[in-house]
C-alpha cells in the first residue's frame, strides 16, 4: 500500500469511527428554554438551499451522491453543500453560523445531548426547528431512540443512517490463519493465542487513540452490560447503579485485560494511533478491526481487490451476543431553513424517499430499513433482523463527553498497565456527576 493510499485509508477510517460517536465529541450543552417551536414549511418542489455537513474523507463526499440524486429526482430544487473538518472545526462554525446570519438550512447533527453539535443541545439553545407535526417523521425514529431525537415533545432532527459496529475481517488473510470465526469470548481468547503464534494479531486496536479504545470498550459493553441490564443508562442517569457497581461493566473492563494477555492485539498496541492500527488489517497483518461498517467503502476505495466480512464481537455465550444497530447520524433544518420548503422536501427524500438508501450505498452504513446486499454483511444479517439483540450504543446517552472520553483513556491505561479496571470505572463514575 503506497503512502498516499494510506493516509486517504486513515482518513477515511477515522472519519467513519467519529461519525457514529460524535454525539460524545464537544463539550455538553446547557439546558435553555428557548428552543424553536417555529412551523417549518410544508415540502416545495422547487428553490434553492443550503447544506452545511462534516467531511468524510470520500471521494465524492457521501452525501453529495444523495445530493445528486435527489436532484435528479427534483429537478426544481438545487442543493449547495459545504463540508469541513470533523472535530471543533465544525461544531464552533456550526454553532457559529447558526448564532449568525449565515445560517446553512440544512446541516448535519449527532443525536442526543453529549457534545456541541449533539441535536438536544442545539435544541436547547433554539438553534433547530421541530419536525414533529410533519406527517412524514412519523415512526422514523426507533423506539429505544426515541430520546436521541425527540424533546419536550418535539423532533429535533431526522435519522438519514444505521451505523452498525461489528468485528470486520480481512477474509484472505483469515483463510489463511486457519481459525473459525470466534463465537464466544472464550473461543476468541484461544484464537487470539493461535493467530498471535503466527506472528499476527486477531484484533487491531488504535490504542493510543482514546476515541478507538473507547470505541472498543463500547463494543464489548454491547455483551457483557446489555445482555443482562439492558436498562443500565436509565438506572445509571436514577442512581440506581454505578460503573463501579455494574457486574457487566466490572467484566468489560477485565476483557480487555484478558485480551491483552491472550494476545489478541498487534505488539505495541498502548502507541498505535489510527495510522498504525487501520493499515494492519487492509495489509493482513491484524485479521479483524471493530470498526463501524461505515469504513467498508473506505477500504474498498483504497484497496479494490480486498475481501471483508463483517460479524459479531463475540459476547460470553452465542446467545448472549449483541450488536450495535444505531441511528446515530442526523440530518436538521436551522430556524432559517424553517421558511425554506425545498429544506423540508429534502430532509423528506432522505428519510423516506430513497435517499437513506443512496447514502448507505456510498458508505457502506445502513439505511433506516431493512440491510444493504452486501455480501461482506452476511454475517451480520441474521443478528440485524433479531431485535433482541440490537442496540443503540450505550455512550450515545451519557451527559456528557467526558465519560466516553475517560472510558477511552482508561483503556489506554490497561493496555500500558498504568490503570486497574476499578480505576476505569470510578473515573466514569466521577465524570458522569459533571455537568
Amino acid at each position: 500500500m503506497s503512502a498516499a493510499s494510506r493516509s486517504t485509508l486513515v482518513i477515511a477510517l477515522a472519519a467513519a469511527g467519529a461519525l457514529s460517536l460524535s454525539a460524545c465529541g464537544g463539550g455538553g450543552g446547557t439546558k435553555n428554554q428557548a428552543a424553536s417551536s417555529a412551523a417549518v414549511a410544508a415540502p416545495a418542489d422547487s428553490g434553492t438551499l443550503t447544506l452545511l455537513g462534516q467531511a468524510s474523507g470520500n471521494k465524492p463526499e457521501p452525501l453529495d451522491t444523495v445530493i445528486a440524486a435527489f436532484e435528479k429526482k427534483y429537478p426544481g430544487i438545487k442543493v449547495k453543500s459545504e463540508y469541513l473538518p470533523i472535530g471543533t472545526s465544525y461544531a464552533d462554525s456550526l454553532r457559529t453560523r447558526l448564532r449568525g446570519g449565515n445560517q446553512p438550512d440544512v446541516f448535519y447533527a449527532a443525536p442526543g445531548a453529549g457534545g456541541l453539535t449533539s441535536l438536544l443541545n442545539l435544541a436547547d439553545a433554539g438553534l433547530t426547528a421541530d419536525l414533529a407535526k410533519q406527517s412524514w417523521t412519523k415512526g422514523l425514529v426507533d423506539t429505544n431512540a426515541r430520546e436521541l431525537f425527540y424533546q419536550d415533545g418535539g423532533l429535533w432532527g431526522i435519522p438519514f443512517d444505521r451505523v452498525v459496529v461489528a468485528q470486520v475481517y480481512n477474509t484472505t488473510a483469515l483463510k489463511k490463519s486457519g481459525i473459525e470465526i470466534p463465537r464466544t469470548m472464550d473461543e476468541l481468547l484461544t484464537a487470539c493465542k493461535k493467530v498471535n503464534s503466527q506472528g499476527k494479531s486477531l484484533l487491531s486496536l488504535a490504542g493510543a487513540s482514546a476515541e478507538n479504545s473507547g470505541l472498543f470498550a463500547v463494543a464489548l459493553a454491547a455483551n457483557y452490560v446489555l445482555a443482562d441490564q439492558p436498562e443500565f443508562n436509565s438506572e445509571r442517569a436514577q442512581g440506581k447503579t454505578t460503573f463501579a457497581g455494574s457486574k457487566g461493566w466490572r467484566s468489560t473492563v477485565q476483557a480487555i485485560v484478558d485480551m491483552k494477555k491472550a494476545g489478541c492485539f498487534q505488539k505495541g498496541v498502548e502507541a498505535a494511533d489510527i495510522p498504525q492500527a487501520a493499515p494492519a488489517l487492509a495489509e493482513g497483518k491484524a485479521l479483524s478491526f471493530v470498526i463501524p461498517t461505515g469504513a467498508l467503502a473506505a477500504l474498498r476505495g483504497i484497496a479494490p481487490n480486498l475481501e471483508l466480512e463483517a460479524h459479531p464481537l463475540p459476547g460470553v455465550t452465542a446467545e448472549g451476543t449483541n450488536i450495535y444497530s444505531s441511528q446515530s447520524d442526523a440530518l436538521a433544518i436551522s430556524t432559517k431553513g424553517a421558511k425554506n420548503g425545498a429544506a423540508t422536501t429534502f430532509l423528506k427524500y432522505v428519510a423516506t424517499g430513497g435517499g437513506d438508501e443512496v447514502y448507505a450505498k456510498a458508505t457502506g452504513n445502513l439505511p433506516l430499513k431493512g440491510t444493504l446486499d452486501d455480501p461482506a454483511l452476511s454475517g451480520i444479517s441474521g443478528i440485524l433482523a433479531d431485535e433482541k439483540h440490537n442496540f443503540p450504543m450505550i455512550n450515545l446517552p451519557w451527559p456528557n463527553p467526558e465519560v466516553y472520553s475517560d472510558l477511552g483513556k482508561g483503556v489506554q491505561g490497561l493496555l500500558t498497565g498504568q490503570q486497574s479496571p476499578a480505576d476505569v470505572l470510578k473515573s466514569m463514575d466521577d465524570a458522569w456527576k459533571q455537568k
